[in-house]
């Protein structure tokens, strides 16, 4: 506990930096945008199904929009492409707060999605992965302890303020909070925004795979990997409800059960950091998936309520480490010279296996799929993703293509 307090005391600045974007970038992520989905609904009239299409489409678009603009991290001091990417999400979000018709609302939504759950995400993952070296594990992990907060303390102070001030108001006193709390951070990193210079050996690394690493075997690995808890998660989030309501569960059970997800992610990136120092995210990467494995296969044969708990618990303990780790062993493979320019691939992975999730899982649903059944065919893919994930432990952690 003391080395972690001297860590953080040391390095606070750029710890609160990644902290306030990751926590905020929930802005633009599925949860947070759920809350406001009833209202979206009654005020322009539209259903459930046509807003699930809507929601899909500016996905994809803002997931494959990532791959380009994510890119210009390598190219900017962070904090001025903190400063870009911040300013865009406020504006998105003041933006949706004054939609009134249909159009505005797609177009803030799809604002949302590019810059919160996209560019947010992504700037305080590789920002911090360039800055940090030996001890790149622990500020990973610290900072990553914004997503499970923001779940945890959002929807807590968001329910009742929608019920008291409606959601237009919400969403501009949520931006006031937002500019107020992460405007002097990013002020804060610019006497440390200097990156710390790279070894020959990761000025080669980069070099030898900006251009052909596409084409690699283990790319695809790593993306598919990268693919699949956040594919898993969002699918189940959505409709956790539908699968309580089909196996006798009240709702305030599901509620119950979801919070296991929260506080199990953040248990798990506390001590994430530090087996990341320990033994490199490389040799880490297959292993995070393990817990998810064990909790799609124990969905799968068990129809007892505590189930639900337990396979949150679980599914929180990979989404936590992951955070970490995958970072971690991206650095350990490509180097940081270009790693805004593969990170934002694999960004664009994550946001696109976000908006395929709920379609294919409710296409299972629809063809009369026992919600037993459908876990059971993800964790054989969760499996499989594994087993091809262990081929990279037989590789140094330098990617050769």
């Amino acid at each position: 506990m003391r080395n972690w307090l001297k860590f953080v005391g040391n390095n606070k600045r750029l710890l609160n930096f990644g902290f306030l974007f990751n926590f905020f970038s929930a802005l633009g992520q599925t949860f947070f945008i759920s809350l406001f989905v009833p209202y979206w609904i009654e005020t322009f009239k539209i259903t459930n199904a046509s807003f699930g299409s809507i929601y899909a489409i500016v996905t994809v678009i803002s997931a494959f929009l990532i791959s380009f603009f994510g890119r210009f991290i390598d190219k900017m001091p962070l904090s001025k492409f903190g400063q870009f990417i911040f300013s865009g999400l406020m504006l998105s979000v003041i933006l949706l707060s004054q939609a009134y018709n249909l159009v505005v609302l797609m177009i803030g939504l799809f604002l949302v999605r590019f810059f919160g759950q996209g560019l947010m995400t992504h700037t305080s993952s590789t920002g911090i992965a360039k800055y940090f070296n030996n001890q790149r594990g622990k500020a990973l992990g610290f900072t990553a302890l914004g997503h499970p907060a923001s779940q945890f303390i959002l929807p807590l102070l968001i329910v009742p303020l929608i019920a008291f001030a409606g959601w237009r108001y919400s969403l501009l006193f949520i931006a006031i909070a937002s500019i107020v709390l992460v405007a002097p951070s990013l002020w804060a990193i610019k006497p440390v925004a200097k990156f710390e210079l790279e070894t020959d050996d990761n000025k080669s690394q980069t070099k030898n795979t900006q251009i052909n690493y596409l084409k690699s075997t283990k790319f695809w690995i790593i993306a598919a990997n990268n693919f699949v808890v956040p594919f898993i998660c969002t699918a189940v989030f959505l409709y956790q409800y539908t699968i309580g309501q089909m196996k006798g569960w009240d709702t305030s059970w599901i509620a119950f059960s979801f919070s296991f997800f929260a506080i199990f992610s953040a248990i798990s990136l506390l001590f994430s950091g530090s087996i990341v120092d320990r033994f490199t995210g490389l040799k880490l990467f297959p292993l995070y998936l393990i817990p998810a494995l064990i909790a799609l296969f124990l969905f799968s044969i068990s129809e007892h309520k505590f189930i639900f708990p337990l396979f949150y618990a679980l599914m929180g303990l990979s989404s936590g480490l992951g955070k970490t780790v995958k970072t971690a062993m991206q650095v350990e493979i490509y180097g940081t010279e270009d790693l805004g320019k593969i990170r934002s691939y694999f960004s664009t992975m994550l946001v696109l296996s976000t908006a395929l999730g709920p379609p294919i899982f409710g296409y299972f649903i629809d063809h009369n799929f026992s919600f037993n059944t459908i876990m059971f065919i993800f964790g054989c893919v969760v499996l499989i993703i594994i087993a091809l994930s262990f081929k990279l432990l037989d590789k140094q952690p330098k990617l050769n293509v």
